[in-house]
C-alpha cells in the first residue's frame, strides 16, 4: 500500500471517530439552539459563571463509581486480577450568549482512583 493511501486511510478513520464523539454530538444537537431546549432534555446545569463580556457557561457534571472488572491476561494464571474501582466524571459545558443561544460545547471525561 503506498504511502498517499495509508495517509488517506488513517485521515478517514480520524474522521469517522471524531464524527462519533460525544463533544460532536453534543454540537449536532444543541448548538445554535436556545438553552431553554437543553434544560427541557437536561435538566438544570450543576453550574453557572458568567463571562466578563456576556453570556454564561453552564455546567453538567455526572459522576459515577465503575466497579471492579476482571482482567484476563491471555495466560494461564492461578489468581486473579482484577481492575480498581475508579470514578468517572463527566462535564459538559454549554457557552451560552447573553441571547440565550448555545454557541459551544466542551466535554471531558476524567478517571480517578
Amino acid at each position: 500500500m503506498s504511502m498517499i493511501k495509508k495517509n488517506i486511510l488513517l485521515f478517514v478513520m480520524v474522521l469517522l471517530i471524531t464524527g462519533c464523539s460525544v463533544e460532536s454530538k453534543l454540537n449536532r444537537s444543541y448548538k445554535g439552539k436556545s438553552f431553554t431546549e437543553t434544560i427541557d432534555k437536561m435538566g438544570a446545569p450543576n453550574n453557572t459563571e458568567n463571562l466578563v463580556g456576556g453570556g454564561t457557561i453552564r455546567s453538567y457534571v455526572k459522576k459515577q463509581i465503575l466497579k471492579e472488572t476482571p482482567i484476563n491476561t491471555g495466560q494461564f494464571q492461578y489468581d486473579t486480577f482484577n481492575s480498581p474501582k475508579v470514578l468517572k466524571t463527566e462535564i459538559t459545558r454549554f457557552f451560552v450568549s447573553q441571547s440565550g443561544v448555545v454557541t459551544k460545547i466542551e466535554y471531558s471525561c476524567e478517571y480517578s482512583k
